[in-house]
């Protein structure tokens, strides 16, 4: 009850101000202090209740907007705007989407690296994976062997994420592959068994840290 009456007092009766993203986190400004989101894996802001619902915000013409979190892996955590302004960035590697991949170094597989959000922020498992399709580079290659095929590399995680932004502003409300249902847009993810879409070899699956890697053993070297 102590983190929804510190957040009860923060929002209450206050007009939000800016929002501000680095990697997976965001800062959302409110006059009184600041709040730092994490949507986690299936973490989402909406407009209507669900049972999923953990934090609703009421609007002044009666309406929410509910934070639900069905794994409960997402926090939103009320702190000061200099808490807000460091925790935003803290730990965490360039963002993904803003700055670019950075350089990448060592033996670990590049999948796992690019994973890593204190290597690089924002990529998640899912579009670290399509990316590594796009960019035809094995998931399983060290990310210091990577050489000319690192601009690959690049060029293809800014593509990915432009056309994962262009599919979200395209929908009403975020909707993720894995909620029941959805559809299933992307070149290869969970689709091991059928035919990669650029050359036809069998899509694969394997694992790393603990995660599904998809990949085309046929194209991707």
């Amino acid at each position: 009850m102590q983190a929804a009456d510190t957040l009860r007092g923060l929002v209450s009766g206050q007009a939000p101000g800016a929002l501000e993203r680095h990697g997976k986190r965001l800062l959302w400004r409110w006059p009184r202090g600041s709040l730092l989101l994490h949507l986690g894996m299936t973490g989402k802001w909406t407009r209507h209740a669900t049972p999923f619902a953990r934090v609703r915000l009421r609007l002044d013409d009666g309406s929410e907007v509910c934070f639900s979190d069905p794994r409960l892996l997402g926090g939103v955590v009320p702190c000061s705007h200099a808490q807000g302004e460091r925790w935003l960035r803290e730990g965490l590697g360039p963002d993904a989407w803003r700055d670019g991949l950075p350089p990448l170094a060592g033996r670990r597989a590049v999948k796992v690296v690019l994973m890593d959000q204190a290597v690089v922020a924002g990529l998640g498992n899912l579009h670290a994976a399509e990316a590594l399709w796009r960019a035809g580079i094995d998931p399983r290659r060290p990310a210091g062997e990577l050489g000319p095929r690192l601009p690959r590399l690049r060029d293809a995680v800014h593509e990915q994420l432009r056309l994962a932004l262009a599919d979200l502003a395209a929908e009403d409300e975020v909707t993720y592959v894995e909620d029941p249902g959805a559809a299933n847009p992307f070149p290869v993810y969970r689709k091991a068994g059928q035919p990669c879409p650029r050359c036809g070899a069998t899509l694969a699956r394997l694992l790393q840290a603990a995660r599904s890697t998809y990949w085309c053993p046929g194209c991707q070297d």
